[in-house]
């Protein structure tokens, strides 16, 4: 990964970015865990979201983990109570099977072609029953790769457009600029949330999802939440 805001920046940003309002529908699906069960969030960054359940339901076993050490670092220091482990998310492996896995804005920081195979590695971490929600930007469909790119900087204007909007500080309109560039650039992969729903529904026999962002709007951009269960065989 490019590009990244330092781990300060990072926890701003779910205040003035959009994608504040996922985090906060991830939590609130989250929430239904059974009592002392244990959640896992892949791709975790600077341990915000786990922190937010924490507060939440300190009932939980909670483990984050992620390539940086910056910020597996900072969750460390920051975040009690949480553990944070610096590792691969597409190879990581527990014996102890997670009631729920976790991964939100984390999906589109893989090429293409690790997402599927990343996915399917998801339904080898849960229990029986157990459940998977990925929370995640995706662009307007496209059949080509300049329709992509168009598609990429149309999602990253409009992000970058709410930011401003809610008031942000210089460091994080920055940190949203920079996504365009990431996007229309292939620093990150975001798709179609139709190509992402046919994705997880080889791998899942229940896939449900919810639009966070933008509200009351017929556009297919946006973040978007998705609640998976039942893996395929």
């Amino acid at each position: 990964m490019q590009n990244l805001p330092t781990p300060e920046v990072y926890e701003l940003e779910a205040k003035y970015m959009p994608w504040g309002d996922l985090i906060r529908e991830v939590l609130r699906r989250a929430n239904f865990t059974p009592q002392g069960g244990s959640v896992v969030d892949l791709m975790c960054g600077t341990g915000y979201l786990l922190s937010k359940l924490r507060e939440k339901r300190p009932d939980l076993v909670l483990t984050g983990v992620d390539l940086e050490p910056e910020y597996v670092e900072y969750a460390t220091g920051v975040h009690e109570g949480i553990r944070f482990l610096e590792a691969d998310a597409r190879t990581w492996q527990t014996a102890e099977k997670a009631d729920l896995v976790l991964v939100t804005g984390g999906l589109h920081h893989l090429p293409y072609e690790d997402q599927e195979p990343f996915v399917r590695h998801l339904t080898s971490l849960i229990k029986e029953g157990g459940r998977i929600i990925v929370a995640d930007p995706y662009i307007d469909p496209y059949d080509n790769e300049q329709e992509r790119k168009l598609a990429a900087a149309g999602l990253g204007y409009n992000y970058l457009y709410e930011t401003i909007k809610n008031g942000a500080p210089d460091e994080v309109v920055r940190a949203a600029a920079r996504l365009i560039e990431n996007d229309v650039c292939l620093v990150e992969f975001k798709t179609s949330v139709d190509v992402a729903e046919d994705m997880f529904r080889t791998c899942f026999r229940s896939v449900r999802r919810h639009k966070t962002w933008p509200r009351n709007s017929s556009s297919r951009f946006g973040d978007y939440c998705f609640m998976l269960e039942e893996p395929r065989a």
